[in-house]
């Protein structure tokens, strides 16, 4: 490995549209709001990754924990938010506590519509860097 910066390359794949609802949620926006100083776009962005890629690239990142809550009966679980970068646009790897996808899959905020600010289709690749 050279001098160059970290990065991760992904593939752009449709998620099950869970990352809109979760995002919408008032105290997981207020939060991130408040520890990653943007509002994130009530979605993610999912990438299909290398899995062994990802975690050693996602340890190299710094951690903002966004804390869990009650609503109800429901629990929801704690998010790590990794803030990175894609194409200059600060952003943020999600790792939930609770999620359907496996470690081949990360989920990606921003306070832009990333799909549509980078006219992204499925199958495309892009690359997230520190």
């Amino acid at each position: 490995m050279g001098g160059g910066k970290a990065a991760l390359h992904g593939v752009v794949s449709t998620g099950v549209g869970d990352g809109a609802f979760f995002m919408s949620l008032e105290p997981y926006r207020d939060s991130m709001e408040e520890k990653l100083r943007y509002t994130p776009f009530k979605g993610t962005l999912n990438l299909k990754v290398d899995e062994q890629q990802a975690k050693k690239f996602i340890g190299s990142l710094d951690s903002v924990r966004i804390d869990g809550f009650k609503k109800g009966i429901k629990q929801f679980g704690k998010v790590d938010c990794h803030p990175c970068m894609i194409n200059q646009i600060k952003c943020a790897i999600i790792i939930p506590e609770f999620t359907r996808y496996g470690h081949d899959i990360i989920e990606i905020i921003s306070e832009l519509n990333l799909r549509k600010e980078l006219n992204l289709k499925d199958g495309d690749r892009i690359t997230i860097e520190l």
